[in-house]
């Protein structure tokens, strides 16, 4: 609005002005909720983990987790969680915050029979959700769900500590993270193909080199895991230390046992039962054991 002087048409040019702005700020507003927030585009049918992920069941296997001591020495076979009519009786307070892709090597990968690319390099093992307790002190757990036979997800165990449920978010804008179990390591492959480690163990595990190629990484993993691959004579030896895949595509309506291993106990679900099992461990190595 041209300016004439007038003092009349200078109040009104500036009440459209602070209407225009005022206008602009709520669009702002309303939009920013939406746009802060997206369903994570590497998880396929992210409203049906999100749903598995808040649903009632999953909140009372949370607090049959958390009601339960952890196990300490003893046998390696499972600690039966006592039945409650209401499992959350006595449990703190806790928040299942958000799920995020678990991504972990493929074992074609591993083997070194696929190429050094992000689609053949790592796949997404659960969905995962951290669990914090409300009160800021106390046990912290991760939620994991695995994928259903048919599409969506499905609650597949409660794993002690919450690493795993954090470390997915903690990677450089445009990386993807991933975690070598067998290992305890977590890295990041960023835009450009290259490996870096976000704990120690994922340091030794490039030698303490502070990144690699994806080729070189798909060396590194070819060499601890080649000939441990599941059906290997080291794997049917029992050894703790073999490349085992840990997140098989699962039918939610079967009855058979899915055993989920963790930083030491996890909640397993079988048959619709809790129990408690300890992880097989050769020194500092770490094999996730899967029971069908």
């Amino acid at each position: 609005m041209r300016d004439t002087g007038d003092p009349r048409t200078r109040r009104a040019a500036r009440l459209s002005l602070g209407l225009a702005l005022g206008a602009s700020a709520l669009l702002t507003a309303a939009a920013g909720p939406a746009l802060a927030a997206p369903a994570p585009v590497d998880i396929p049918d992210y409203q049906a983990a999100l749903d598995a992920v808040k649903s009632q069941a999953t909140h009372n296997a949370v607090c049959r987790f958390l009601s339960a001591p952890l196990p300490d020495g003893g046998p390696r076979g499972a600690q039966t969680i006592p039945a409650r009519t209401d499992p959350c009786q006595g449990v703190p307070s806790f928040t299942v915050k958000l799920p995020a892709a678990l991504y972990e090597v493929t074992p074609a990968f591993a083997a070194g029979t696929a190429r050094p690319v992000l689609a053949e390099a790592l796949r997404i093992a659960y969905v995962v959700s951290p669990v914090s307790p409300d009160s800021g002190s106390g046990r912290s757990a991760t939620v994991l769900l695995a994928a259903t036979q048919g599409g969506g997800w499905h609650l597949a165990g409660v794993r002690e500590s919450d690493s795993d449920g954090t470390y997915p978010t903690k990677g450089a804008l445009g990386a993807t993270v991933f975690s070598e179990p067998q290992l305890h390591a977590w890295y990041q492959l960023k835009p450009d193909s290259t490996v870096e480690p976000l704990n120690d163990a994922a340091k030794a595990g490039l030698d303490g080199r502070p990144s690699v190629s994806l080729a070189d990484y798909q060396n590194l993993v070819k060499g601890r895991y080649a000939d441990k691959q599941p059906g290997s004579e080291y794997d049917t030896k029992g050894f703790s230390s073999g490349f085992r895949p840990t997140a098989p595509v699962h039918d939610a309506s079967s009855p058979a046992p899915l055993i989920i291993g963790g930083s030491g106990a996890a909640l397993a679900l079988a048959g619709g039962t809790f129990a408690f099992r300890r992880r097989r461990r050769a020194g500092a190595a770490r094999s996730d054991v899967i029971a069908g």
